[in-house]
């Protein structure tokens, strides 16, 4: 699994809210409210996601295609025999083959959303723009169907190779402003010009209200789908990941990282003397801090494989991707000090206690066991000064913890750290 995967962010809620709003306004009068885009990173996101979605439908698209290909050669062979000249035949192959061949490969290769979307891009303009000169050759011919080719082109690209609303539009109008200039080269009748013509916009028409409502449709179920893992995987106050996605996701983390050879590490983090401030303050004042507070925690898990939790209550956690010893408590000191420097309502001033675990590539560990560790040292900052650091790996601390499965970890380390763990001791 690539480390791109391991650590999906899932969107900020006001941005996919935003988002999913503007779509839902639906079919304004104006005409801006048509571009079916979101802001980059959102964007992003759902063309990743769009991408892997229709990997099936491109592989059938590809085979069916050749099928149609093969077929229909093989009945002109037989019958008609319109498409004989070898010139034809080296066109469809320079054309066609190329494009959706390497196409239907790259949905095969590992992470292929970083590559269909482009082939699909580059293919079906080449591919159309052979469907064109193809058309050109078989009516400079004789040939009486030629653009009933380009009608079956614009269901394709508007259909089945996975090109957005605004990428098949381009190709539509292509198609729709060079067949009519091809045929009065070719000095077609000009009431066979409209006649073809009239079919081929009609087509592209209708091709581009059906792909919008798709598209547009695809779009609205990804936004929502976003929404309901943002209420699964945040905390609704802090819109940090929640106790359930912290663990599940550092699991996912710390798995990938003893393959990778990783150092690991774990911070506990508890605001000091929380209870007073609220009672002092008020509860409203309290979320304040909260929110504050979770700031900066975020903003010191921001590489992509860190992570930024809130366990519960005036309890949060971060977790280190390939951060030793030395850097992570060096981060938790930077993060003490962030904490000490907000300006709070009232002109109030906060600490929080920060206890340090890591984790060697050798270490047997999981998220349970070095959050447990965290809390141990967390518990010990909390009993000896508050608004400072501790480790877990410290000699006094480590000798007396056995950590046995499925045991807790406070209850094992009571003959270190007497008293209650630093989950009961936050709200003194």
């Amino acid at each position: 699994m690539r480390s791109d995967r391991l650590n999906e962010p899932t969107m900020e809620p006001v941005r996919v809210q935003n988002a999913l709003d503007g779509l839902e306004r639906g079919l304004a009068w104006r005409l801006p409210s048509l571009r079916l885009r979101f802001e980059p990173t959102l964007e992003q996101a759902f063309l990743r996601y769009r991408a892997e979605s229709v990997l099936r439908l491109q592989r059938l698209a590809m085979i069916i295609g050749g099928l149609l290909y093969l077929g229909y050669f093989w009945h002109d062979a037989a019958t008609d025999r319109y498409y004989a000249d070898p010139l034809i035949w080296w066109t469809v192959l320079a054309f066609a083959v190329p494009g959706n061949a390497a196409l239907f490969f790259a949905t095969f290769v590992q992470d292929p959303w970083r590559y269909t979307l482009t082939i699909a891009r580059a293919g079906a303009l080449v591919h159309t723009a052979g469907i064109l000169l193809i058309s050109a050759m078989v009516a400079d011919r004789g040939g009486a169907g030629w653009y009933q080719f380009m009608v079956i082109q614009l269901l394709y690209d508007f259909f089945l190779l996975g090109l957005l609303w605004s990428q098949a539009n381009l190709l539509a109008l292509l198609t729709v402003l060079v067949a009519p200039a091809l045929m009065l080269i070719l000095r077609s009748h000009p009431g066979e010009v409209f006649h073809h013509s009239f079919f081929i916009a009609a087509t592209a028409t209708l091709g581009s209200i059906g792909c919008y409502v798709q598209e547009r449709s695809q779009r609205l179920s990804w936004l929502r789908i976003q929404l309901l893992q943002q209420m699964s995987e945040r905390d609704p106050l802090t819109h940090l990941f929640n106790h359930r996605a912290f663990y599940s996701r550092g699991d996912r983390l710390i798995r990938h990282a003893r393959r990778e050879g990783r150092y690991l590490a774990v911070l506990g983090i508890d605001i000091d003397w929380f209870k007073r401030f609220n009672d002092l303050y008020g509860h409203l004042a309290g979320d304040e801090c909260l929110r504050q507070v979770a700031s900066v925690v975020a903003d010191h898990a921001r590489r992509p494989l860190d992570l930024a939790g809130r366990l519960g209550g005036e309890e949060f956690a971060v977790f280190l991707y390939d951060t030793d010893r030395a850097s992570a408590l060096s981060r938790a000191e930077d993060l003490r000090e962030a904490v000490r420097n907000l300006e709070l309502p009232g002109k109030a001033r906060i600490s929080v206690s920060i206890g340090v675990a890591t984790a060697t590539p050798l270490d047997s560990v999981n998220m349970e066991i070095m959050v447990g560790q965290a809390d141990v040292a967390l518990y010990r900052a909390k009993h000896d000064l508050r608004d400072c650091v501790r480790e877990w790996a410290d000699d006094k601390i480590r000798p007396t913890l056995q950590l046995v499965s499925g045991q807790d970890v406070r209850n094992a380390s009571k003959g270190s750290a007497s008293g209650p763990a630093a989950g009961g001791a936050s709200s003194a």
